[in-house]
């Protein structure tokens, strides 16, 4: 989550969506002195509106992502973790906090979904209710399959340019759909049917 108050805008940042990126490229041209947050990173608008009220005046925008591609990208990045500790001679048992060890010591993607999505509430939670604050919605909404494209037209609106714009933490894998199963593609659409109605993702 990132906050301009000389833009009058807030990013919210929804985990796996982009976010380090977005961040990022704000950090770089507003300069650290005009970013700031009220909570941390991954704040929902709730959380940051009940903070400071004021703030739904402003721009406010966020991304979403295939929800599928999502949670490989989740996993992705924690077997990275789990493995670069492994090369330095590290145990997890100590490290990180509690999500981290917990999913970290999952032996597959299989059950990091099937039990992961029922253990955090991390990643059961939906996320459009990222985005949403009782009447107050994200003014736009964008998509990290569309990110170049749709961060210009949320950066446009305040006077910013998605022209340094990379990709970071960007992982390498192979097609999402190789992961699942049957079950686990049933247990992610469960689990996150109201991202699916709301931006008609599909497996």
């Amino acid at each position: 989550m990132i906050i301009s108050d000389s833009k009058k805008l807030v990013f919210v940042h929804v985990q796996k969506t982009g976010g380090v990126t977005m961040s990022r490229l704000l950090k770089e041209q507003l300069g650290n002195e005009d970013v700031r947050r009220v909570a941390n990173r991954h704040a929902p608008l709730e959380q940051i509106l009940a903070k400071e009220p004021e703030l739904a005046d402003y721009w406010i925008f966020g991304f979403v992502r295939n929800p599928w591609d999502r949670m490989v990208s989740w996993w992705a990045m924690i077997e990275n973790w789990r493995n670069y500790n492994a090369r330095k001679g590290r145990t997890i048992e100590d490290r990180g906090n509690h999500f981290w060890r917990v999913t970290a010591g999952y032996q597959d993607f299989d059950e990091f979904v099937l039990r992961g999505t029922k253990a955090f509430p991390r990643l059961q939670r939906p996320q459009i209710d990222f985005l949403v604050a009782g009447d107050r919605r994200a003014d736009f909404i964008g998509r990290t399959e569309n990110l170049h494209d749709d961060a210009n037209h949320a950066l446009e609106h305040v006077g910013l340019t998605t022209e340094a714009i990379g990709h970071h933490n960007k992982g390498k894998r192979s097609d999402y759909r190789d992961y699942y199963t049957p079950e686990t593609r049933d247990r992610i659409g469960e689990v996150f049917a109201k991202d699916v109605a709301e931006f008609d993702y599909e497996f």
